[in-house]
Formats: structure tokens, C-alpha cells, sequence
């Protein structure tokens, strides 16, 4: 298909393979891989993604909800395993029995009903169980599976594949929670080796503890963010060198000089102090580049940095060219990634935007084309 629109989102498969070897040099040998391609790969664009992970090595990979691992599976990926990382409900239990679909669990019912599933289709279910030590979210309270882990166990139908957790604050510089919390998950561990049950894979590392936290690889690690080429946080150590892997530009669709004294875009934020060229990018908060960037955040234009000017709108967003020599139209703009020699880290965009790197790729729509060059510049 023909792309006529000058916006695009360029995504490094190549990237993705150096992140993912990257990734498996950190771990070491004995550690698994799962790729975390929940949310369209983070708004990479799920198979792709995921295909261009396992090439790399990846052993598993990560979704969040029933649709995306139906659709993997659909898709040709047959037999890589598949985790859904998240709840699901019960009446999902049948058809990710079907599928093979590893799955979450978080409540004594709900491995029931897996169970149940199971039994009449005359197959396992392949169960993680989620333990919660200080995330607050979804799974048991550490403590509370300990008593009831073998009532579990007696389960017919599942088989006990995981037990894994997820660590709230495992990318910041102060490393005192996550060490609470990967206590917390030893205990769990041998207070169920106690009772003689053993799970095949334990796993906890995300990407923040990946990169900081080498005590709790376990035997599978779970590379979300980082897989993208992006920090959980602005404050984590870079200890593994990753790439970025989306690279988002566009082309000045109209370029105009306005006098000094003239209003910009709607509710009059933004007025001229001098005589100023103003380019037009054809993107907006309709394709998810956010309205928070009005008046606030910069792209690239011919090597030098433009500042965005007047509220973001649906389709458009303005720039002061002004001071970039021969800013014409159809001259390329870098929004964020790496072309050539210019660089504007998708962290310091999520910081125009007083937000975190997941939410900016995440949110940009569909409206705006993938593309996957052989290689980038």
C-alpha cells in the first residue's frame, strides 16, 4: 500500500535483535528471555516485534490480554510460549487452554476454573502463579498463597509451570523497596520448596531490575521498555547498551512569516515577539502526540532545534523556524529517535510531557504508519 502521509514511525527490527542479544549477554546463560510485546509492542507493532525478539533469542514472550495472545497464535506463532501477564476471567479459561497460552493466575478460583477447562479438553493448563510482595496490584499476598498452595496443587488439569512476581519501584536509584520485595519473594519460594513444590521457571526481573537488580534474574527475565530502546526512568543505571528502536519524523507541510504581535493556534497561548517564520507539522493530538507539548518541547529541523509554539492541535502543530536558515517546505522534522547525526532521546519528550517513555510510544495512534526499514541511518 501507497503511504502518502509524510508522518511516519520508523522501527528498527535490527534494533530490536541488538536489544534483545544485549539483553541475553546481562542475564547470562542460564537465564530465559521473555519479550515483552503487550499494548501493539508498546506501539511498535506487536508481531513484527515479536518475531524479530524470538530471531534474536528471545524463549518467550509477554502480552497482557487474551486478544493478543489469540492474535500471536493466529499469526503463525505457534510455538513459542506465550505468558499473559495479567488478570483474566474466568470464562477466557477455555479458549487459552485451546490456544497453549500460559497464564497468570492470581486467585484460587480462577485456577479452578482453568482446572475445569482443562479436564474437558483433556489438556493442562499452563499456570504462573502471581505473587504479590509489595506491588499491590494483582495476586496473592505472599503470605496468603503459603497456606494454600496445595490445595492449588491438587488442582487436576494445571500444571504448576511459574511462580513470578513484579517489582514497583526496581528502575530508581534507591534500591531498599525492591530489595523488601524480592525478600518477601525468597521466602515464598522456600516456604513452597518446603512443602516439596517446585515450579519449573521463576522469574521476576522487568527492565528496571534487569538493569540494576542482577540478584533477581532468577531463571527468566522480562525486558519491556528496554527492549525498546528506551530507560524506565530517567534516574536508571544504562548498564546494558541498548538502541532505540522507534524513530518518529515528519515534513513541514507550509512554512509562513507572521508579524510580530500575531496569536498562534487556539486560545491565543502563544503570541509572535518579533517577526517569525512558523512551519506547520502535519501530526496532533489526533495520533497521539499530546496536547501537553503545547508551548513546550522542541523537534529537529536541519540539525537545529525548533521550539513547538501555540496549543497542539488535532491534525497540526506549529514551529518557530525562525531561526533555522532555509527552513522550507518538505523539509524533514525529527519528533524523536536517531536520523543521521541528529538525536532527541523519546526521554526528554516524555519529560516535556511530565510522563514516562511507555506512555509516549504507547499512545501514538494508528493513524500514523509503521514502516520497517531493512536498516535505519
Amino acid at each position: 500500500m501507497t503511504i502518502h502521509r509524510p508522518t511516519i514511525a520508523a522501527i528498527s527490527l535490527a534494533a530490536v535483535r541488538h536489544n534483545i542479544r544485549a539483553i541475553k549477554e546481562k542475564a547470562g546463560p542460564r537465564c530465559s528471555v521473555m519479550a515483552v510485546v503487550k499494548a501493539d509492542a508498546y506501539g511498535h507493532g506487536m508481531l513484527p516485534v515479536a518475531n524479530a525478539a524470538i530471531e534474536a533469542g528471545a524463549q518467550w514472550l509477554g502480552i497482557a490480554t487474551v486478544d493478543e495472545a489469540v492474535a500471536l497464535r493466529d499469526a503463525g506463532i505457534k510455538n513459542t510460549p506465550i505468558l499473559i501477564l495479567g488478570p483474566s476471567f474466568p470464562e477466557d479459561a477455555k479458549v487459552l487452554v485451546e490456544h497453549d497460552i500460559s497464564i497468570a493466575v492470581g486467585s484460587l478460583d480462577f485456577a479452578r476454573a482453568l482446572g475445569s477447562a482443562a479436564r474437558k479438553m483433556k489438556k493442562q493448563a499452563r499456570v504462573h502463579l502471581k505473587v504479590d510482595t509489595g506491588m499491590g496490584r494483582f495476586g496473592f499476598w505472599w503470605k496468603d498463597l503459603i497456606p494454600i498452595l496445595s490445595d492449588i496443587k491438587k488442582i487436576r488439569g494445571i500444571c504448576l509451570e511459574a511462580c513470578f512476581t513484579h517489582f514497583a519501584v526496581s528502575d530508581i536509584p534507591d534500591y531498599t523497596y525492591t530489595q523488601y520485595q524480592n525478600s518477601n519473594f525468597r521466602k515464598f519460594l522456600k516456604a513452597a520448596q518446603e512443602q516439596n513444590i517446585r515450579f519449573e521457571i521463576v522469574h521476576a526481573a522487568n527492565s528496571g531490575a534487569i538493569l540494576q537488580h542482577p540478584d533477581a534474574y532468577y531463571d527468566l527475565v522480562r525486558p519491556g521498555v528496554m527492549l525498546y530502546g528506551m530507560l524506565p526512568d530517567f534516574e536508571t543505571r544504562p548498564t546494558v547498551p541498548i538502541e532505540p528502536v522507534m524513530t518518529l519524523t515528519t515534513r513541514l507541510v507550509d512554512v509562513r512569516t507572521q508579524p510580530k504581535g500575531r496569536f498562534l493556534s487556539y486560545g491565543c497561548t502563544f503570541q509572535t515577539q518579533r517577526k517569525s517564520r512558523i512551519g506547520i507539522m502535519p501530526i496532533g493530538y489526533g495520533d497521539g502526540f499530546s496536547r501537553k507539548f503545547s508551548n513546550r518541547g522542541e523537534v529537529i529541523i536541519r540539525a537545529r532545534r525548533a521550539p513547538i509554539v501555540g496549543r497542539v492541535c488535532m491534525d497540526q502543530v506549529l514551529v518557530d523556524v525562525t531561526d533555522i536558515p532555509g527552513a522550507s517546505v518538505g523539509d524533514e522534522v525529527l519528533l524523536w529517535g536517531k536520523k543521521g547525526n541528529d538525536i532527541l532521546k523519546a526521554e526528554e519528550v516524555a519529560g516535556w510531557m511530565g510522563t514516562i517513555t511507555y506512555e509516549l510510544t504507547c499512545a501514538l495512534g494508528r493513524r500514523i504508519p509503521r514502516v520497517y526499514p531493512p536498516s535505519l541511518p
